[in-house]
């Protein structure tokens, strides 16, 4: 487990996602970050969907987006990079999960072409900070937004918080 955000390989991409909840609210903001070895945002997901019934929830919310989103992408080969330890592990597993969140994962996992070209990775809170900022973003989003090209202009300080 890493502490820090690092780049994947060269011509790999990482997708990182998070869930921030927002209580006062009764909602959950979902943040997708698409990056390839050069650290170049490729693509950005931010999304507001109901508040679900725990963080780890939440959690796999973002994981099943993330993985739907990328695939929609066109992309069937990255590394999925995540905050949470239990809905990493969850993710490898080759047998159904029966956690409250086992069968949003399971979904998740059957939209994958070939598992082999994807592997998952838990990295520390610290690690996973543009996600988690660009999470808390999405507060400010009304359904669900999507950057394909250029981030907008808002967030580049983020992205500058693992360039260090």
């Amino acid at each position: 487990m890493q502490s820090r955000w690092s780049p994947p390989p060269t011509g790999m991409i990482k997708v990182n996602f998070d869930g921030a909840l927002f209580r006062d609210i009764r909602k959950v903001g979902i943040r997708v970050v698409v990056r390839d070895s050069n650290r170049k945002a490729i693509a950005t997901l931010s999304e507001q969907a109901s508040l679900p019934f725990s963080s780890e929830i939440a959690e796999a919310m973002a994981a099943a987006r993330a993985v739907s989103f990328v695939q929609g992408l066109g992309f069937t080969s990255f590394i999925l990079e995540g905050d949470s330890d239990n809905v990493i592990n969850t993710l490898k597993l080759e047998e159904i999960s029966l956690s409250t969140y086992g069968h949003i994962l399971s979904s998740a996992k059957s939209l994958l072409v070939d598992r082999s070209c994807v592997s998952f990775s838990h990295v520390r809170h610290s690690g996973n900070i543009v996600a988690h900022k660009l999470a808390k973003h999405a507060r400010h989003v009304r359904g669900f937004s999507v950057w394909t090209e250029n981030a907008p202009p808002h967030p580049d300080y983020v992205f500058l918080t693992d360039h260090g």
